[in-house]
């Protein structure tokens, strides 16, 4: 076939003499993992700008476990009192 001569079955398709840039899919199919790709440097920023902090420091955790374990123990005892007959789990 001579490079000026057509094909005529391609002659009725809309577009197909057209470059690709200039036609809408392929820009659509770039356009889903470059949305991706800005989600996630987005993303990115939000999580350093943002830090998640301590809610408590490492003194106050440590009041507040042993003070849950002196609650454990004297409920335990309560119960050792009363005769409950479950043993405590692990």
């Amino acid at each position: 076939m001579n490079s000026r001569q057509q094909d005529p079955n391609t002659a009725q398709i809309p577009g197909m003499n057209e470059p690709w840039y200039r036609q809408f899919w392929p820009w659509f199919i770039i356009a889903l993992p470059a949305s991706a790709v800005i989600a996630s440097f987005i993303t990115l920023w939000l999580a350093v700008s943002n830090p998640v902090t301590l809610v408590v420091n490492d003194e106050e955790y440590r009041e507040l476990n042993s003070g849950l374990k002196a609650q454990i123990t004297v409920k335990e005892n309560q119960e050792a009192e009363k005769g409950g007959s479950d043993p405590p789990s692990n």
